[in-house]
């Protein structure tokens, strides 16, 4: 299993965040940096687990505004519904 902790109140922007989890999970060199490229090389895990744990989920909006943040959290409920490989946790 891969994990990826990430803290709501360190991360640096949308930027970094996507740094993260490129490295984290191998994404392809291709990995176009946004929620559209994050949701799809998510969903297509098939050969590991990975467990994303958002901690100090409540400072996403200020780190990441508030918009980025909802969208953030959405995309990655959502690959963990899609993809029985990945599992999310939000923790405040």
């Amino acid at each position: 299993m891969r994990t990826l902790i990430l803290d709501g109140a360190a991360i640096g922007g949308m930027e970094q965040l996507h740094g993260r989890f490129y490295a984290a999970f191998d994404f392809p060199e291709c990995y176009g940096e946004n929620l559209d490229a994050l949701h799809d090389c998510l969903t297509e895990i098939a050969n590991f687990d990975a467990q994303i744990k958002i901690t100090n989920n409540a400072a996403l909006e200020k780190t990441l505004g508030e918009k980025n943040a909802a969208s953030l959290r959405r995309v990655l409920r959502d690959c963990a519904e899609e993809n029985p490989h990945i599992s999310v946790e939000f923790v405040d």
